[in-house]
């Protein structure tokens, strides 16, 4: 009967030390020092979330303005011709020349740029009369560069009623090219010109100069 008593008045005294323990543990945790370590916790918790967030934001812009990827610009800057024949005594007239082209390709993108090699078209009436070569090559991010296109031109086929003196022809080309941002990400990108010019055949010189 006394171990008994005896081990009723431990337990007791142990129960009342856990609770003491606990209460302890508990003023511990709402001392001020462990609140002053919570804010703390809680305020750079919540800087880090507000640093990511705006990574994220400031990711997103760049991505829909500066790293957008945009076609090549292509341009006809100038033509000329040279070397001018026309077999008069022949009907219809064939008509023999060379045409230089001064064309520029400009890079719009926040990237390095290499095209292919691209070939350029001269056409009269749907016809093709003539071809040039834009040979390979690269860009850097928002540079251009001017390209001298030669082609040699034969145009048959004219009648005796095209009488005007004036030539109409057209130069189309698409140039095609790999756009790369940051070395990492790789688009093509591809760019048109459609340009339309008239020859004055007794002068050489060019008029109704218009692209689009």
């Amino acid at each position: 009967m006394a171990d008994k008593n005896h081990q009723q008045r431990l337990n007791q005294l142990n129960g009342s030390k856990r609770e003491l323990e606990a209460e302890e543990e508990g003023l511990q945790i709402l001392s001020p020092k462990a609140i002053t370590r919570g804010r703390r916790r809680i305020k750079y918790c919540g800087i880090a979330i507000a640093v990511v967030l705006l990574q994220i934001v400031v990711l997103g812009v760049l991505c829909l303005t500066l790293f957008r990827f945009k076609d090549p610009n292509i341009s006809l800057d100038s033509t000329t011709v040279g070397n001018l024949s026309m077999g008069l005594l022949s009907t219809p007239t064939t008509i023999n020349m060379t045409v230089s082209q001064e064309i520029q390709v400009k890079n719009q993108n926040w990237g390095g740029l290499k095209y292919d090699e691209t070939v350029v078209v001269l056409s009269y009436g749907g016809v093709t009369v003539g071809q040039g070569t834009i040979l390979k090559g690269s860009l850097k991010m928002r540079k251009s560069k001017k390209v001298t296109v030669v082609m040699e031109a034969k145009i048959e086929g004219i009648g005796s009623g095209d009488n005007s003196g004036v030539l109409g022809l057209k130069s189309y080309t698409k140039l095609s090219g790999k756009v790369s941002m940051v070395g990492l990400v790789k688009k093509r990108r591809s760019g048109e010109m459609n340009c339309s010019f008239s020859i004055i055949l007794a002068t050489q010189g060019i008029q109704d100069f218009n692209c689009h």
